[in-house]
């Protein structure tokens, strides 16, 4: 049993979560008992029986005690103020861990870190389907469809994106609204008509911004008119 209800990691360790998902997991529990360890050096003692406890506290065994100290080190220092972080719950980690799970069940887990990891402590963010799949890849930044790993890619279309969602927001908390605009919001905090009342603020806020700009561009091309007329 977990002393710890949230691991918390960089979102790139995410990636090859389907081809590997046993390895990617071990790979985060390395990388979160690391950090742990070295973040509460006086709790553990800076000592190996200290990182020992770190993993008892964990609820982890590790064969090779070593291994996953060197492992947790250089993942940390791989990605230490170079990724966004995201987490999931100890029960979560456990249940991917020891159960079998079908594609499309670890997809819906890469949906909900993808989008927790974009929205960090924001209520609600705007975003697009290349955005959310690429973080769903376990890439920072966003990449072009081609460039996707090959079995994120199947799930990149209008079918299988609305299906994702869907289950995400009858069983993941999530909320998600869209509605005669480029790409869609997104709040897992936010009710669907608090998010729905502010996207539609901003997209009120733009309208008028636009239509405010448009007056401004036609009066100065108006006035340059002018001035050659009278020139």
């Amino acid at each position: 049993m977990s002393s710890y209800e949230y691991y918390n990691f960089p979102i790139q360790l995410i990636e090859g979560f389907l081809d590997d998902t046993k390895k990617v997991l071990i790979n985060i529990s390395h990388y979160c008992i690391y950090r742990v360890f070295i973040d509460n050096f006086e709790k553990y003692s800076g000592s190996f029986t200290g990182y020992q406890k770190a993993c008892e506290d964990f609820g982890i065994e590790f064969k090779n005690v070593a291994a996953s100290y060197q492992s947790g080190k250089e993942l940390y220092d791989s990605t230490v103020n170079k990724s966004p972080m995201v987490g999931m719950t100890s029960e979560i980690y456990w249940d991917y861990m020891n159960n079998e799970k079908t594609e499309f069940e670890k997809v819906l887990l890469l949906g909900d870190l993808a989008f927790k990891s974009i929205l960090g402590t924001k209520s609600y963010i705007k975003l697009d389907n290349k955005y959310w799949f690429s973080r769903m890849d376990g890439s920072v930044k966003s990449i072009t469809k081609d460039e996707l790993s090959p079995k994120i890619q199947r799930y990149l279309n209008e079918y299988q994106t609305k299906k994702i969602k869907n289950q995400l927001i009858a069983n993941w908390g999530l909320s998600s609204y869209s509605r005669y605009n480029r790409g869609f919001y997104i709040s897992y905090k936010m009710t669907l008509d608090d998010l729905a009342y502010h996207a539609e603020k901003i997209r009120k806020s733009t309208q008028d911004k636009k239509i405010k700009n448009d007056v401004k561009s036609a009066h100065e091309k108006a006035m340059e008119r002018l001035a050659k007329e009278n020139s």
